[in-house]
């Protein structure tokens, strides 16, 4: 019996996953609604399941571009990428990747995904204690040449080639948002999450830098002795130690190394 029911609740599952044609024979036709049009609900409709998970993490790019186009947007990629985890919140990680060639001829769209899938993730990272002032005040100045932080787990970096947050900022005000422009450079932006809330703020080349070098493990005096290579027009020791503060006061960092 048992074997006869996990028979059954596989070939359903196959049909709502990919239409196969194995469960159609168990399911009874009547003149009113034949067997394939019985699956069909229960396979439709796990896909608008999917695509409401979506639509709830894909908030601005929903308000951007139209329920009717995210909606088809939604459906081809749930075609193509079916879950792996039982997790239905975490469906549609990828999905910034495939607006990228979906909707090839307006670049911003998949980048509006990308900042709104940090958003979300950013809220529920890993939770780690945040390094404050207290904590670097007992670093002896002969020390700080071979000290390492870590990045708290919430720490992201996104790269914009468009106007992409401007347009996040409006659709969040309920204004309508500006013409996509394209920025030249592109622009670097940091998330990170404070007091239980998403926050996000653009760097610059060098703060980027500093950062990037702090999460791949390189001591302060490495991150000096790049800053004072790559800008030689920074005064490195004054502009460090400022970003150093606001780090701290943001909880960006999360360990001394």
């Amino acid at each position: 019996m048992n074997n006869m029911l996990t028979e059954l609740q596989t070939e359903f599952q196959d049909y709502i996953l990919g239409r196969s044609d194995r469960a159609l024979a168990r399911i009874e036709s009547t003149a009113a609604l034949p067997a394939e049009r019985r699956l069909d609900i229960y396979h439709n409709a796990y896909r608008a399941r999917l695509a409401e998970v979506m639509a709830d993490t894909y908030e601005r790019v929903v308000l951007y571009i139209g329920e009717e186009s995210f909606e088809n947007a939604a459906w081809a990629y749930i075609e193509g990428h079916p879950p792996i985890t039982r997790n239905v919140r975490d469906y549609g990680r990828t999905l910034p990747e495939f607006l990228a060639t979906y909707f090839a001829d307006d670049p911003e769209v998949a980048e509006l995904a990308g900042m709104d899938a940090r958003l979300r993730y950013t809220f529920d990272a890993l939770d780690a204690d945040a390094l404050g002032v207290s904590d670097v005040a007992i670093i002896q100045p002969q020390e700080w040449e071979s000290v390492a932080f870590t990045l708290h787990p919430a720490v992201s970096f996104q790269q914009f080639h468009w106007n992409t947050p401007a347009i996040w900022l409006s659709l969040s005000e309920e204004a309508a948002p500006p013409a996509a422009e394209q920025l030249s450079p592109p622009v670097v932006w940091l998330f990170w999450r404070k007091e239980l809330q998403p926050h996000f703020r653009s760097l610059s080349g060098a703060e980027h830098a500093a950062l990037q070098a702090a999460a791949d493990g390189q001591t302060f005096g490495a991150i000096c002795s790049l800053l004072a290579e790559h800008w030689p027009e920074l005064d490195v020791t004054t502009n460090l130690a400022a970003w150093l503060r606001t780090w701290l006061d943001d909880g960006v960092l999360a360990k001394v190394l």
